[in-house]
Order: C-alpha cells, then sequence, then structure tokens
C-alpha cells in the first residue's frame, strides 16, 4: 500500500516530450549543416565566377609600401604576378622608406616595375615634381608612371575644390611625362574618376580601384579588383592590393615600356 501510495506521487517520465526536443535538436543540427554548406557552395561559386570574369585579363600586379615589409619578389613571380608599382613619394614631404631597398631588389626579377605618386591638393604641381626627382632620382622603372587621387583627412569630396585642383593635378600629369618621357597613369575612384575624365585629364588613362570587373576601356589601363588579395610572401602570407591590366597577354607583350 505505501508502495502504491508512493507511485502515485512520482513524477512520470515523459517520453513525448524528450521525442520532441530531439527532434528539434536534430532539425537545428540538419538546418545549420544545410546552411553551412550553402555557404560554401555559394563561396565556391562566388571564387569560381570572379575566377572565369577574370580569365581575359591574365596580367595581374600589385602596389607595395613600407608598412609591406620585407617582400619576396621571386614568390610574387611564381604566384604569376607581372608587374609591381612600388609607392614613392606624397606631396612634396613624404618619402616611403622602403622605396630604394624595393627598387634595387626587384631588379634581379623579370617583374616590371613602377612607380606611385601620392597626389597632395596643398602643394603645388611643380613642388610635387622637385620633390620627386629628388627622391626617386631616374628610378622610374618601365611602366607609366602613376598618379594616386584620393580623399585624405579633411580634403573629401565636399572639401576639394575641383576646379583649382584639377588644373594643378594637369599641370603635374604634363611635368612628369616632360620630365621622365614616360606616359602617366592617374590611379583612383570611379567617383573621382567622373569629376576629372575629359574634363581635365584628356589624354592620360585611368587605373580604376573597382571590385567589378570593367569592359574593355582605351581608357582604363589597369583595375585594381581586390585591395587585399592573400599572397604567399616566404614562408608567410600577406594581403596587397591586386590590379589587372585591362587588356589580353598579346597587348602586354606589344607594349613598349
Amino acid at each position: 500500500m505505501e508502495r502504491k501510495r508512493h507511485a502515485k506521487y512520482h513524477p512520470k517520465f515523459n517520453m513525448r516530450f524528450v521525442h520532441h526536443r530531439r527532434r528539434v535538436i536534430l532539425g537545428v543540427f540538419l538546418l545549420v549543416v544545410l546552411l553551412t554548406m550553402a555557404g560554401v557552395w555559394f563561396f565556391q561559386n562566388q571564387q569560381r565566377g570572379a575566377r572565369l570574369a577574370l580569365a581575359p585579363y591574365p596580367v595581374r600586379g600589385c602596389v607595395i609600401d613600407q608598412e609591406d615589409g620585407t617582400i619576396d619578389f621571386r614568390s610574387l613571380e611564381k604566384q604569376k604576378i607581372k608587374f609591381v608599382y612600388l609607392n614613392a613619394t606624397t606631396g612634396a614631404t613624404y618619402f616611403d622608406d622602403s622605396f630604394n631597398t624595393n627598387y634595387n631588389r626587384i631588379q634581379s626579377t623579370d617583374l616590371k616595375v613602377g612607380i606611385m605618386h601620392n597626389f597632395s591638393f596643398q602643394k603645388s604641381a611643380k613642388a610635387q615634381l622637385r620633390f620627386i626627382s629628388q627622391k626617386v632620382k631616374s628610378n622610374t622603372g618601365q611602366l607609366p608612371v602613376a598618379i594616386q587621387v584620393n580623399y585624405y583627412g579633411d580634403e573629401d569630396e565636399d572639401n576639394v575644390n575641383w576646379k583649382k585642383e584639377g588644373p594643378e593635378l594637369v599641370d603635374l600629369v604634363k611635368l612628369l611625362a616632360n620630365y621622365y618621357g614616360q606616359d602617366v597613369v592617374i590611379k583612383t575612384t570611379p567617383a573621382i574618376q567622373k569629376k576629372i575624365d575629359q574634363i581635365y585629364i584628356k589624354q592620360s588613362k585611368f587605373w580604376i580601384e573597382d571590385t567589378k570587373i570593367k569592359k574593355r576601356n582605351q581608357r582604363i589601363q589597369y583595375v585594381e579588383y581586390d585591395a587585399d588579395q592573400k599572397l604567399k610572401n616566404d614562408r608567410d602570407t600577406i594581403e596587397l592590393p591586386v590590379s589587372y591590366f585591362n587588356g589580353s597577354q598579346k597587348n602586354w607583350n606589344e607594349k613598349t615600356y
């Protein structure tokens, strides 16, 4: 009698609840697996699509500055990098500490090399040319000299007076082209390109910073499609901005730099 009374008040084990909970856990697990598989598939498909879109543009290159440390240029060659731009100067006051070392080391490779100058909205074209020529001297490589034009600090789209800075940029392009006897390419964003293309820059070509693959265009020489692409560097990896030459391998071979 005592045993029956004890059993009467003993809580029953609800197996229906246990089975339901197991089904919920299993369902959540399967959902996570499916979402993971879908994410992997989407990522791989996206990469495959990017590779196919980039296939017509086999000539790739990157930009290097002192923040990137010591670069194994032969390793870049093995990864089918064909050209390298070295950050050199900014305005009329800043010189990249690694420029001379990188320029000398890259001579032992088959990489084409160019120099990058960062345009200043505060300094005149003549002052910038004078500084470039003093620091870079004749080490400008075989590629067009690149002028990077981007907003910085307080100099944004609302504050930059292009009616003043546009002609100054044109003067710098002409001064560099005449001084070094090389073409000049303007590296910038699509937004800035719209402000200066055909209004101020009518002959020089552009190097556009855009993740979208561009159609072949005689005005666009390079496209920076990945600002942080991972590349092997000796025994480590490094993230570098990678661009493609907006033409075929044949076009690249026919260029006389």
